[in-house]
């Protein structure tokens, strides 16, 4: 936990704007792992505009850290200490820290004996999704327990013929107080992305509804109404409109935890500022003439869709301190919706007259947050290492 004499520390720079570093952000942000790493791997390429950019460099790392990514970190690791004659940053994984973080005690991170995401699931989608792929989903599911744990990493394509019912079956889910958890939800998204090119009138129109109900069910807002205006445009009809599901959804990380999926609010930390030293670290941030309450509280996991439950949390915990320090080590991934209630929530407590600060964000999320307009009322702290 971070106690005061870490805080003042800390380099206080602010983090600029970086347009090319933000687009990365927010194709992370927007669950494009693939694309936010292609994006920074072009500028770091030998003829790249930023191949001696050590801190666009740092960004590709905690990008791989974010997503676990060993054998790509490594190999980058390699050419950074050749070209700037240090080593690396050190390796670790944010979601196997995280999912130590919410593991029962004597049960291994990953969960259920038996070791893969396939061991852990109730059902796992074959690489063709079919009719009788759809039946016997639904019969696994049937006899299961809640939540059902769904596999979709070997999804490659799903067939004509099961396109509607499967949208149907989203559809109810969306209407029920079911858990849904999915391992390999990059996957399935990335099929139906796939499947749905903007413009292409030639595509099943059900290809689309599929894909806007499976983002309902998700709890992501803001992608569906992207989605729902690529429909609009593609068919030259009016866009459906987005009604907030009733089930209970949470994505699994590879290894089946639950862990890199809903945000985690640790215990907070009490401390007292005298006005002396909050005066030599920003004069911005506390009254000179008062003693001040600082709590720091950290914030780690993911933040996807709804994020009004982990922020009611967090004023809990850090209510009645007037400088609120939120440590964001071991946050993987904030989502744009979760982002905006995030920006509303900094905003109240500006106008509160409190001040936040989020300390040792990695540098994806901390370009994210001036992308959203949260580092214009909060301070934000990129990590170090």
């Amino acid at each position: 936990m971070f106690s005061a004499s870490k805080l003042f520390a800390i380099d206080v720079d602010e983090f600029a704007h970086d347009p090319e570093l933000e687009e990365a952000a927010i194709r992370f942000a927007n669950g494009d792992d693939d694309g936010a790493e292609q994006g920074l791997l072009e500028v770091l390429a030998p003829q790249g505009a930023r191949v001696n950019h050590e801190e666009t460099w740092l960004t590709l790392f905690d990008l791989y850290r974010a997503t676990g990514r060993q054998e790509r970190f490594d190999t980058a690791a390699i050419e950074f200490a050749g070209r700037f004659g240090r080593s690396a940053p050190q390796w670790f994984s944010m979601p196997e820290v995280v999912s130590r973080m919410t593991a029962p005690a004597g049960e291994p991170a990953g969960g259920a004996p038996g070791g893969g995401p396939q061991a852990l699931a109730e059902w796992t989608a074959p690489a063709a999704f079919g009719t009788q792929t759809l039946a016997a989903l639904n019969a696994a599911i049937a006899k299961a327990p809640q939540p059902w744990r769904l596999n979709w990493t070997k999804l490659a394509t799903i067939q004509d013929a099961a396109i509607e019912p499967l949208a149907k079956t989203f559809a109810q889910w969306a209407k029920q107080s079911v858990q849904l958890r999915f391992i390999g939800a990059d996957v399935f998204e990335q099929v139906l992305k796939d499947a749905t090119p903007s413009g292409d009138r030639s595509v099943n129109p059900m290809w689309w509804k599929l894909r806007m109900e499976v983002l309902r069910v998700m709890h992501r807002p803001d992608e569906f109404e992207l989605v729902a205006l690529d429909y609009c445009v593609t068919y030259e009809v009016s866009p459906p409109s987005w009604e907030s599901a009733k089930c209970d959804y949470k994505p699994l990380a590879a290894d089946g935890s639950f862990a890199a999926g809903p945000a985690i609010v640790g215990d907070a930390f009490r401390d007292s500022l005298t006005s002396g030293m909050s005066a030599g670290y920003s004069d911005t941030l506390v009254p000179s003439t008062q003693m001040s309450n600082m709590s720091t509280v950290e914030l780690a996991g993911q933040i996807l869709g709804d994020a009004s439950a982990a922020l009611d949390l967090l004023e809990q915990k850090l209510m009645g301190a007037d400088l609120m320090v939120i440590s964001c080590a071991r946050l993987i991934r904030i989502d744009f919706s979760a982002a905006g209630t995030l920006l509303n929530w900094v905003t109240a407590r500006q106008a509160e007259g409190r001040q936040v600060q989020f300390v040792e964000v990695h540098r994806l999320v901390a370009a994210f947050y001036n992308v959203i307009g949260i580092s214009e009322h909060a301070r934000v702290i990129a990590r170090q290492d």
